[in-house]
């Protein structure tokens, strides 16, 4: 019987090319679909999953102390919390702090005696039970002792393999330099390299006690620049945890407070402030970024919903289109049916051959759609930055997936012919009462709505994007970012050398202005509490950077009151430049009245006299809310990252004489600063960078968008031509009695275009609350425009009317004397 059935469906398949090309393709779309979006969720939310006692791991988080909304959450706290933590809760097993520390420049010397140096980026400090709540796997090495000795250091296999090769690494000696010093450490230790699903990322590992300055400011709750985790006991109430939490700062932090603004715990509540401390699961830490994180950027989970709702859109389209072609197919073959059913078949057999058929058409999809998810994969994994690899897809759960779409694609897809079609009575199919399959119209119909308001919700999902993303990047960021380039790593030369280097550059041809500062937009993290004096609060969070005197020509920051710095006034480095929303959030009167005023620092050792105002700008990019800044003259003294840029101002017109340009800087770098690279940045790119994730999303939904108008389209084509099919008497006699090409072809178009408009209707709601909540995540975003959905529902409709009416007047034009000769 089974090769009966085999036999039937190639025969089928032969007989109905087209319908069978639109049925595979579709199929195989939605598989190949559907795996990749699996693989893509599964690794997303497979984040720190391989951490032993990961079930019992949670970040500390605090409220964000260095803004005015009460309600933002960071992910660091200062070096003191883990202790108090520790002391205050019993249920707490042990704690642990990392410290992300600035780039190093990591020097050895080959065996030819040679210094090599690389660039690290990825540089951590850990406390000395680190690896006791983390499992990342120790290849070599004492684990008893490895960031006890502050003399040690720990690289990854791969980082181990750049530096040395084959060489035993254990004992080897690297120098690290940053920010003009240089500290010596022996390798200690090989890690396995870092699971790409780990939100903790590094390549080296060094003891916390090795980092002078934690040495000395242990006591602090200030200093947030700790990412602190601690491990709770199995039996531990989460609940009450939660709730001890509460005392936690009134009992810990008020030293600090009184120690570093000479104010109480109750008195910083009173200015409005808050200051609460918070569990968050290592689990979620990934895909929530509701919370602020200093090490590596969570995932908007919104962005996973999303891509899983689009491959859920993509096998429903691919089902519709299956269900309603197999449909029509089986309609034009209802005497075949009728014949077997006389000849003994049951109704059970006509069942289980429609649910053959249906099967071999799944399985013939699935193992193209796994033929070109082998091929999309690289390129798919490098668009959502996702490291997914070609084992992926011999997963067992990834075949279960298979098997599962397979099988249910066969009963949704087949079900509906093996239900009812194979209910009909012999009799009616042999006189053709069932032929034009007007029972089944409503339910197809029903499906073909169901498609394209899929195919809408997606297009203006795209267009939402695309504009959001437009906006994002046009923005008036309140300085002028175009051309700017940024030169890293200027701490590498002496302090007169980095002026004279500044003073060279401006006499290149093409270079406007330069300015010597410690960050650069959207880059900011310095910020620490001031003191303004007369004012009605006592203290105040400021963010800042610390700059020269042409730092605001260099970036076109517009002065609102007063003047800049200047060579004129030695005692600027005594100065403050603030910014209209720090007047603001003082609570001074935004005028004149405003220069001369001080905000004292650490207790009033430090006052600085306000000599300008600034408008304000997104010196943090566009996710945040306008904050307090200042700007600093660089021999202010205040605390500084030491880390030195010059930012310079480029005037060219085109590629080459940007390259040209680039190339005279990198010349002159290299007679200040032997044998040390070259690094620069446009503050433009960095600022697009901010929204890369949002931008691969929008590649990703134009992709699916695609393939869903695609699939539609294709389905669309099945039902218009059997809809013809079925028709084409009644078309050779309007024709006959006089009816137009054009007439005709409105009548078998206008059908068509009420079910689109039905859709477009229908997409609407369904687009503006998933498209919403995703706005939401921006700080700046645009209004959904009515425009979206005219713009998208017109495309889908001519579309439509474009495909209908060419089959339509097709059909028109045949010769009505050869449709009903037979009549």
């Amino acid at each position: 019987m089974l090769k009966h059935y085999f036999a039937q469906f190639f025969r089928n398949l032969m007989r109905n090319r087209l319908f069978s090309l639109i049925n595979i393709l579709g199929l195989s779309a939605g598989i190949c679909t559907s795996l990749l979006i699996y693989l893509y969720v599964d690794y997303q939310t497979s984040f720190d999953n391989f951490h032993k006692n990961g079930d019992h791991l949670y970040r500390v988080n605090q409220t964000f102390i260095w803004s005015d909304q009460v309600d933002e959450q960071f992910g660091s706290t200062g070096p003191a919390v883990v202790f108090a933590v520790s002391e205050d809760l019993p249920e707490v097993k042990h704690g642990t702090r990392l410290l992300q520390l600035n780039e190093y420049l990591v020097s050895y010397k080959n065996e030819s005696g040679q210094k090599v140096s690389f660039k690290e980026p990825r540089v951590i400090a850990a406390d000395s039970n680190f690896l006791d709540l983390f499992s990342f796997e120790l290849l070599r090495g004492d684990r008893s002792d490895l960031l006890t000795d502050p003399k040690n250091i720990l690289l990854t296999e791969t980082t181990s393999h750049k530096y040395f090769g084959k060489k035993d690494p254990i004992n080897q000696l690297l120098e690290l330099e940053s920010a003009g010093k240089i500290y010596t450490y022996k390798v200690a230790g090989i890690l396995a390299d870092v699971p790409s699903n780990s939100h903790i990322i590094f390549d080296m590992l060094l003891p916390m006690n090795s980092i002078s300055r934690v040495k000395r400011q242990n006591w602090s709750w200030v200093w947030t620049g700790f990412v602190t985790f601690v491990e709770l006991n199995p039996q531990a109430n989460l609940a009450l945890v939660r709730e001890k939490l509460k005392d936690i700062p009134r009992k810990h932090a008020e030293q600090t407070l009184q120690r570093v603004m000479d104010m109480s715990y109750d008195d910083y509540l009173k200015e409005g402030k808050q200051w609460d401390i918070f569990l968050q699961p290592l689990s979620d830490i990934h895909l929530n970024t509701n919370v602020i994180n200093r090490i590596n950027q969570p995932v908007n989970i919104q962005i996973v919903y999303a891509y899983g709702l689009a491959a859920g859109f993509i096998i429903l389209l691919s089902c519709i289109n299956f269900t309603n072609l197999t449909t029509t197919q089986h309609l034009k073959r209802a005497k075949y049916s009728g014949i077997k059913k006389l000849l003994g078949s049951s109704r059970w057999q006509l069942s289980l051959g429609y649910m053959t058929e249906s099967l071999i058409y799944c399985v013939m999809s699935a193992v193209i759609g796994v033929i070109v998810l082998w091929y999309v994969l690289p390129f798919f994994g490098n668009l959502t930055q996702t490291h997914l690899s070609y084992s992926d897809i011999f997963q067992l759960e990834v075949i279960g997936l298979l098997v599962a779409l397979i099988l249910g694609m066969t009963l949704v897809a087949g079900g509906y012919p093996a239900l009812f079609l194979s209910a009909f009575k012999p009799i009616d199919a042999m006189k053709g009462k069932i032929k034009s399959g007007k029972e089944s119209a409503p339910l197809r119909n029903g499906l073909v709505i169901v498609q394209f308001a899929v195919s809408v919700i997606l297009i203006s999902c795209t267009l939402i994007a695309f504009k959001q993303l437009r906006f994002t990047n046009e923005k008036d960021v309140g300085f002028n970012k175009d051309n700017l380039v940024t030169i890293h790593n200027m701490e590498w030369m002496e302090p007169s050398a980095r002026q004279t280097f500044q003073n060279e550059l401006a006499q290149i041809s093409g270079i406007k202005y330069g300015a010597i500062c410690t960050s650069v937009p959207p880059n900011h993290w310095a910020g620490d509490q001031f003191e303004p004096v007369n004012a009605s609060v006592k203290t105040t969070p400021i963010d800042y950077t610390l700059v020269n005197e042409n730092y605001l020509e260099t970036f076109q920051v517009p002065l609102l009151l007063g003047r800049n710095f200047s060579k004129e006034f030695p005692d600027d480095v005594n100065s403050v430049i603030v910014s209209e929303e720090a007047v603001r959030n003082i609570g001074w009167t935004l005028d004149e009245s405003v220069l001369g005023k001080k905000i004292n620092y650490d207790n009033g050792r430090k006052k600085f006299k306000i000599i300008g105002v600034i408008k304000n700008f997104h010196y943090r990019g566009l996710r945040g809310t306008m904050e307090s800044f200042a700007l600093f003259h660089l021999g202010s003294g205040l605390f500084e990252s030491g880390r030195h840029y010059l930012v310079t101002s480029m005037q060219t017109s085109s590629l080459d004489q940007t390259t040209e340009l680039l190339s005279q800087i990198e010349s002159k770098w290299q007679q200040f600063v032997i044998d040390r690279p070259f690094e620069y940045q446009f503050v433009d790119e960095v600022f697009a960078a901010d929204f890369v994730e949002e931008q691969n999303f929008l590649k990703v939904l134009s992709l699916f968008s695609s393939l869903a108008i695609l699939i539609a389209s294709l389905g669309l084509l099945g039902i218009i031509i059997y809809a013809i099919e079925q028709r084409t008497k009644e078309i050779g006699i309007r024709k006959i009695v006089g009816a137009s090409v054009w007439q005709l072809a409105i009548l078998l178009s206008k059908q068509h275009a009420k079910l689109i408009l039905v859709s477009i209707v229908l997409s609407v709601p369904a687009t503006l609350y998933m498209m919403q909540k995703w706005l939401n995540d921006f700080e700046y975003r645009i209004n959904i425009s009515p425009w979206t959905f005219v713009i998208s529902g017109l495309s889908i409709l001519g579309l439509t009317l474009a495909i209908s009416a060419f089959h339509s007047v097709k059909a028109a034009l045949a010769n009505p004397v050869d449709v009903i000769k037979d009549e």
